[in-house]
């Protein structure tokens, strides 16, 4: 047996969706992928010279200075101007995304979200991953 939805009720379901559906949209749009080491090399060579995929250190300066990945732009985390820094960047660019053991990059998610920035590889045991693969740095 099929009950009739009354007119009412049709708009009120249409007015739901339009209210929801655009936000779903928003987070469907957002692609946020954490990669291992040699994932991430993978990515770094299908996009060099790719100025749409940036490398984003958010390590302190001392660390960025004793060895990162090649090419890779800081902002350091423990500025007080940190979400400020991330909220200049383009978030329609591509990112992947490192600290030393993976705890700030993983933290750091929740603002890249926040700011809707479409799509970030997330390098999940960090730097020290990294090494630990035999990967090369730029001191």
């Amino acid at each position: 047996m099929h009950k009739k939805l009354s007119g009412r009720t049709v708009l009120l379901i249409i007015v739901l969706m339009g209210l929801v559906l655009p936000s779903c949209r928003a987070q469907q749009d957002q692609d946020i992928t954490a990669v291992s080491p040699s994932e991430a090399t993978a990515l770094i060579e299908k996009h060099r010279g790719d100025a749409s995929f940036v490398i984003l250190d958010i390590r302190t300066p001392g660390e960025y200075r004793s060895g990162h990945l090649k090419g890779a732009i800081m902002i350091d985390y423990y500025s007080k101007s940190f979400a400020e820094d991330i909220g200049r960047l383009d978030t329609e660019k591509s990112y992947l995304v490192y600290c030393r053991s993976g705890n700030r990059s993983a933290r750091s998610m929740d603002l890249f979200r926040k700011l809707q920035f479409q799509k970030v590889y997330h390098l999940a045991s960090g730097i020290n991953s990294w090494i630990s693969a035999g990967l090369p740095l730029v001191r």
